[in-house]
């Protein structure tokens, strides 16, 4: 059984933390309540899961999703940049406009499950020199605690999101690509979840075919391409909800939707309540 770390054992404030281990040698089987990113700086070894087992080396960066633990280390240096995306409350919205965002935070991790690290970032020199400043910045602002470090902490961590979601676009692996094309499709519903978006312009844009597109999305994201812009959409409804600045017939239209009852058909079905219930719910806590 592995074991489990969570955020509030490892950080007294600011659930974000960096351990830059020099010499990482074998560990057990390990799991976690918070987002891994990992970024090997030096040496390789075998990163492996209850499931499978791969080698890392120098430049790899990957987000960790499951339980994992490392193995077979030969002069391994990597950086583990801990957080809680929800506690940090990070700005992301401009982020998940890039397909390398998506591909690299979302997808990456989901089909590695099924083909290994076929699809793992690997940096350059430059990439890996430029991204190692950012991450000594951050761990930096981290242990001094000199006044405004959680802005610059949080401004660092959102740098380098930015500086990898890039690197991960511009690569060229066949695998990668496929990433990079439901990436665009996923950034693309992000800019225009309001609009009409048909299955068939989706599929255009990411040069598959709708049955392609279909079967991609759903073994990897685990809902068609219409139903995760539904969801999307209920998201962002469920944001105007909690603010109640707007009625049901309006925060629905606001969302795309053009049919209140479809809206709330639809909210009932993914939520298990309905938006009226959910608003006066929402607003009890505040």
């Amino acid at each position: 059984m592995a074991h489990i770390l969570r955020m509030a054992d490892l950080s007294d404030g600011l659930p974000l933390v960096v351990s830059h281990v020099r010499e990482h040698g074998p560990t057990s089987l390990h799991e976690h309540d918070f987002a891994e990113l990992v970024i090997v700086l030096a040496g390789s070894g075998e990163h492996f899961s209850e499931d499978a087992s791969y080698r890392i080396i120098a430049g790899d960066a990957f987000m960790v999703t499951q339980a994992h633990g490392y193995r077979d280390t030969d002069g391994l240096e990597l950086v583990n940049i801990l957080f809680d995306p929800k506690g940090l409350g990070l700005p992301l919205q401009e982020a998940r406009k890039l397909p390398g965002y998506h591909a690299f935070f979302a997808l990456e991790p989901r089909y590695r499950k099924r083909h290994g690290f076929r699809s793992i970032l690997h940096l350059t020199l430059q990439e890996l020199g430029s991204i190692s400043g950012l991450v000594t910045e951050l761990e930096t602002e981290l242990r001094r605690r000199s006044s405004g470090y959680e802005f610059m902490a949080e401004t660092l961590l959102l740098q380098l999101i930015g500086r990898l979601a890039r690197a991960y676009q511009g690569m060229h692996a066949v695998e990668t690509r496929e990433l990079i094309r439901l990436g665009t499709v996923l950034s693309h519903m992000e800019k225009h979840y309001t609009e009409r978006l048909r299955l068939a312009d989706l599929s255009r844009m990411a040069h598959l075919s709708q049955s392609s597109l279909q079967r991609s999305f759903r073994a990897i994201m685990g809902h068609s391409p219409m139903d995760y812009l539904i969801r999307l959409r209920l998201l962002r409804a469920a944001d105007l909800l909690r603010a109640g600045e707007l009625t049901i017939t309006e925060t629905a239209y606001q969302v795309g939707f053009s049919d209140s009852n479809y809206f709330s058909r639809q909210f009932r079905r993914v939520m298990a309540c309905s938006p009226r219930e959910f608003a006066r719910r929402e607003r009890s806590r505040t």
